[in-house]
């Protein structure tokens, strides 16, 4: 009951967050959440403690935990969160688990969560009880769909392997959909997780007592968060994004300004990376993230504990491609816009359709701003480009021998690097700045360059690369005849 101890505080004029955020240079909504996402660690700790062990306290537990911080960061407006659960308790009573209850579900926390964006949503990154709904959203939507997918296996219907997964044939009960929403380690910024993993987590069927070596991942886990988050602290100090709005910019070359906005932009993600690295870690910690065994080549068994896992970081700090970054941030975002609505629009027939209506739909998550769906087209752009060009690149026969020689890997590795990293600050400014006054002012300190080398590659830039493969093919071929 931190969260109430800290409001009390408050009330009495003795809350030493104002001061502390003052001090460090933020916001105190902004420490309020730093300080909530820290204190879901020691709650794992009490968990297994001392609650662990009383089947009939867990799901309690985190209602408490859960409420607590909600009511820490948002007060009274935690009411909010609270409404789309008992909506849908009482939707799936009424209709039934089926399909009409996840349409129902689909367009009701859409509309909700767009409205209460309308209401809250300003120029500046607003900490409102909006930012839990988010993810609430998702997990109320994918819940939806889950128990819809639990009628077709009960109607003797195929599923694929992921939705056999997280198909629920029993509908949960009040209790136990306030507990899956409020758990500790993911309501404010996630990640999103399945009911199906929450059930199995309370019902025991984890291993959680073999080994215990969740504990030490946990710590790692943990220390890279807070090592990450000093990493964007240093990081947006130096690159700063008001420094790309001011007139001082063009005193810099066309190549400063890119590279500068590339580097903002990658020490700005650091702020979500910091955030998902602390959640992972008390939710392994809680054991909600066990994801069963991998077979070793050496015949060995290891314990899987990625479950919750929303960021590789492997991956993305050695991204050469845009799909290097799709495959690595937010994965559990990703996981659900593929299963639950890229997958569900096959009935369009066309796989460019559905993973545009797909990205239209990330975009309505994150906000009704412009900057939102700009990020989200130049994604759409970005990404029809170069799966485009690798497709004709790997038809050459020259592609797979530079990319198996060890010097040319390694050669080609840093343009490659230079180009993901200009370009994802590129894709980046809208995001942060929503506003299209001001993301426009950085595009055109830019001289629009994205727009110039992804816009056209349909009708201008691919037409005249396979005009020049041709002719190479053909130049090749004459003089193989000569010889």
């Amino acid at each position: 009951m931190w969260g109430l101890f800290l409001s009390a505080l408050g009330w009495l004029g003795l809350n030493p967050v104002p001061f502390i955020a003052e001090l460090i240079g933020t916001t105190e909504p902004a420490l309020k959440l730093l300080i909530s996402i820290l204190m879901a660690y020691p709650l794992a700790v009490v968990y297994h403690k001392f609650i662990r062990s009383r089947t009939d306290l867990r799901n309690l537990y985190f209602i408490i935990t859960g409420l607590d911080i909600a009511y820490y960061n948002f007060g009274l407006t935690l009411y909010h969160n609270a409404v789309p659960i008992f909506v849908m308790y009482l939707t799936t009573l009424v209709c039934g688990p089926g399909k009409v209850n996840a349409i129902i579900t689909f367009f009701f926390n859409m509309s909700y969560l767009l409205i209460g964006y309308t209401l809250t949503e300003s120029e500046n990154y607003d900490i409102t009880w909006t930012m839990p709904h988010c993810v609430l959203t998702l997990k109320l939507i994918a819940l939806g769909f889950d128990l819809w997918d639990g009628q077709k296996m009960k109607n003797g219907e195929l599923l694929s392997t992921t939705n056999q997964k997280t198909a629920l044939e029993n509908t949960p009960t009040l209790s136990e959909l306030i507990g899956f929403v409020y758990f500790p380690p993911c309501f404010l910024v996630g990640p999103i997780f399945s009911f199906r993993r929450y059930s199995d987590f309370i019902n025991e069927k984890y291993p959680l007592d073999n080994g215990k070596e969740y504990e030490g991942l946990a710590l790692k886990r943990l220390g890279q968060g807070i090592a990450y988050l000093a990493a964007f602290q240093i990081g947006v100090s130096v690159f700063n994004i008001q420094y790309m709005l001011s007139d001082e910019i063009w005193d810099r070359s066309i190549f400063y300004r890119h590279y500068y906005c590339g580097l903002w932009a990658h020490f700005a993600l650091y702020k979500y990376i910091s955030c998902w690295l602390l959640t992972e870690a008390s939710a392994i910690r809680f054991g909600l993230s066990y994801n069963g065994t991998q077979q070793l080549p050496d015949g060995k068994a290891i314990t899987k504990w990625d479950g919750c896992n929303n960021i590789k970081l492997l991956r993305f700090e050695s991204a050469t491609k845009f799909q290097h970054y799709i495959d690595s941030f937010n994965c559990n975002t990703n996981h659900f816009a593929a299963e639950y609505v890229y997958k569900r629009l096959k009935f369009l027939g066309n796989r460019q359709a559905s993973q545009f209506f797909t990205l239209l739909f990330l975009a309505l998550w994150h906000g009704t701003r412009s900057g939102y769906y700009m990020t989200f087209l130049n994604e759409f752009m970005i990404i029809y480009m170069e799966k485009e060009l690798e497709n004709i690149f790997q038809k050459l026969e020259i592609y797979d021998r530079m990319w198996s020689n060890n010097v040319a890997k390694y050669v080609l590795y840093v343009p490659l690097k230079i180009y993901t990293i200009v370009f994802m600050g590129w894709s980046l400014v809208p995001f942060d700045l929503k506003v299209f006054s001001k993301w426009w002012s950085i595009y055109y300190s830019l001289y629009f360059s994205g727009f110039l080398l992804f816009l056209p590659w349909s009708f201008v830039y691919k037409p005249l690369l396979l005009i020049g493969i041709k002719k190479l093919k053909l130049r090749s071929k004459d003089r193989s005849k000569v010889e």
